[in-house]
């Protein structure tokens, strides 16, 4: 049984059971979970006054923990793929992209975008609107799915393909072929939204069987111990600024984002210390991105320099050029069981 404690003063903090209790009632009214149960459990959440700080076993933490903790202490190195593209003939977000990148770099962090549909369906795409990487027009969530899967994904390059955009469950059943982690971004709205997404992304990832190589991105604290209580089996990427970010999180479930601009490497020593995965992101702009400023003189060590002072993944728009210089780093995660 999990133990969970509260770190507010003199109020008791949400349990497990709590949470079950939320959910049946909620239940028994005949209402969508995805539109009601979120906001109310984020409210919750927040309103117990209290940070949850699950007190697990070893063996309660997800099965990825041990992974990524083998590739930090073994000397080796992830590699996230930026909307899983490795190259600019793949459309972004698409089954082509996360194949592609899994056969290329094995043990491959796919990073993908997931939204909802007006109609409840969750598919991948970027933006908020179609236009920029598919034929389509318009607002993903003001369209229904099968509109949706009506249209077809453009290419980097601007080739138009024959894929419509994928559903989660297609993008995370590809990744597991490819022998890749999917990395689901739940894109940041307000905290309410940002849990109904979360909520719908847990169930679909648990329904595929895909929990033990999924990791949830998260963009606050509240949501990352919130989403930690409703996925304790899977990893969550959460914003860390220090150490004392950690306060409310099971660290073992934790792989920290540290920005795409500041390489900071008394932070990712100090996280490194505490038991924690750093990230690292090199993606970006065009033109301002560091993956753009690394290639403009040919000299890519600068992905090496990253590694030697503590980064253990590397988000990037270039995989296969980080992939060119930490071929060793690589090798040496591709080791760790999963």
């Amino acid at each position: 049984m999990r133990r969970w404690r509260g770190a507010g003063k003199g109020r008791a903090c949400l349990t497990p059971v709590d949470l079950e209790g939320y959910e049946d009632s909620l239940d028994r009214t005949g209402r969508p979970m995805t539109r009601f149960l979120a906001p109310a459990l984020m409210t919750a959440l927040l309103a117990s006054g209290c940070a949850v700080t699950p007190m697990r076993n070893a063996s309660d933490a997800p099965a990825l923990a041990a992974y990524f903790d083998c590739v930090r202490q073994s000397g080796g190195v992830a590699i996230s793929a930026h909307r899983a593209q490795s190259a600019d003939d793949q459309p972004e977000n698409s089954i082509a992209a996360i194949e592609a990148t899994g056969r290329a770099i094995p043990g491959a962090i796919v990073e993908i975008d997931a939204v909802l549909t007006r109609d409840g369906r969750l598919v991948l795409m970027h933006d908020e609107t179609m236009e920029r990487t598919s034929t389509g027009t318009g607002r993903v969530a003001d369209l229904t799915f099968a509109e949706v899967r009506a249209t077809r994904l453009e290419a980097t390059n601007g080739d138009v393909t024959d894929a419509p955009p994928p559903t989660l469950r297609e993008a995370v059943v590809a990744a597991g072929r490819a022998g890749a982690i999917a990395s689901i971004d739940l894109k940041p709205a307000d905290e309410a939204a940002t849990i109904t997404l979360a909520r719908a992304v847990i169930s679909e990832v648990r329904a595929a069987g895909a929990g033990d190589r999924v990791i949830l991105i998260t963009y606050s604290s509240e949501t990352a111990r919130a989403v930690a209580v409703l996925a304790p089996e899977m990893m969550i990427s959460a914003g860390l600024d220090d150490v004392a970010g950690l306060e409310g999180l099971s660290v073992p479930q934790i792989l920290a984002w540290t920005g795409t601009r500041e390489v900071r490497p008394a932070l990712w020593r100090s996280l490194a210390a505490a038991g924690v995965e750093v990230q690292f992101g090199t993606l970006g702009a065009p033109g301002r991105r560091l993956d753009d400023q690394y290639a403009m003189d040919g000299d890519l060590s600068e992905y090496r320099a990253l590694f030697d002072q503590g980064a253990v993944v590397i988000a990037t728009d270039a995989p296969l050029a980080v992939q060119s210089v930490l071929g060793v780093q690589l090798a040496a995660a591709q080791r760790c069981p999963r």
